[in-house]
Formats: C-alpha cells, sequence, structure tokens
C-alpha cells in the first residue's frame, strides 16, 4: 500500500479486495478507480486526471512523478496511515 500526503488529502493505493491482481486509488475515504499497476494509479495522479476534481483542477498541486515519490506501508498499517 502506497501514500501521497497533498494539502487537500491522502491519496492512497492498495491492492484491490475484489481482485488481489488489481489496485485501487483513492484520497481519504474515496475510491477513485481500479488499475492494473501502482504506477498507471500514480499516472493519473501526476497528470492530474484521478477523478478527484479538488486535485485534477489545482494548478498549483505537487505532482509525483512516480512511485518513487510516494511512502510504502504494510497493508496492516492501514490503520497508522497518514492524515
Amino acid at each position: 500500500m502506497w501514500f501521497y500526503e497533498t494539502g487537500i488529502g491522502v491519496f492512497w493505493i492498495r491492492f484491490d479486495p475484489r481482485d488481489m491482481r488489481g489496485f485501487v486509488l483513492g484520497i481519504g475515504e474515496e475510491v477513485l478507480g481500479s488499475y492494473y499497476s501502482p504506477e498507471a494509479a500514480v499516472d493519473d495522479v501526476y497528470m492530474q486526471k484521478s477523478g478527484f476534481p479538488e486535485w485534477d483542477d489545482n494548478p498549483d498541486a505537487v505532482r509525483p512523478p512516480d512511485l518513487s515519490g510516494w511512502v510504502r506501508r504494510d497493508c496492516a498499517d492501514w490503520k497508522n496511515a497518514p492524515g
């Protein structure tokens, strides 16, 4: 599971619980989309096509170009996630 803290909330990427081969992108409690890889989810955040208007329409957003800009945590640490 990966986290990216922003001024508007914390994006997260985790395994899709319905299909452990896929990934889910979300922010806070909101699920934004399903992806075939965490990198594909990062691309949508970077390109500001996440489906979260507060992010996608923010010209001042600091956008991580790849997973190295995200914090990786074990799924068991979900309760200790940022935000």
